[in-house]
């Protein structure tokens, strides 16, 4: 059975996803700590405001996200969040269909959870 907190890092993890697939600027912004580190599968890195204009213009379209194995672990302030996630995304007018590991931080602040570090890497097909 959940932890209230891991319900909570769950939810946000939802509305992460909803918000990331609906260009949601406004949300993400709310989520995303200002100093985050993401890492796209293709080593490619965005800022906070890079990853959202990248959604905002369009140039990215996540179409759909699907976790699996996700585990959670908590520790001092902060929440790991790693496992499988299989996602449908649009780059550049190309669609494309990644299944990867990842790795999701979370710090607790004054005003709340904020992620602070997404990593995937990707799955090689054999292993799928």
């Amino acid at each position: 059975m959940a932890t209230a907190i891991e319900t909570e890092l769950l939810r946000l993890e939802d509305e992460r996803c909803r918000a990331a697939m609906a260009a949601d600027a406004a949300t993400l912004g709310r989520l995303m700590a200002e100093d985050i580190v993401y890492t796209h599968s293709s080593a490619r890195l965005d800022t906070k405001a890079s990853f959202i204009e990248s959604l905002t213009s369009g140039r990215l379209k996540y179409r759909r996200m699907h976790r699996r194995d996700l585990k959670i672990t908590l520790r001092d302030g902060f929440a790991l969040l790693t496992g499988a996630i299989e996602i449908d995304v649009e780059v550049g007018g190309q669609v494309r269909h990644l299944v990867l590991r990842y790795s999701n931080v979370w710090e607790k602040t004054a005003t709340g959870w904020r992620q602070v570090l997404w990593q995937t890497t990707p799955i090689p097909p054999q292993d799928q």
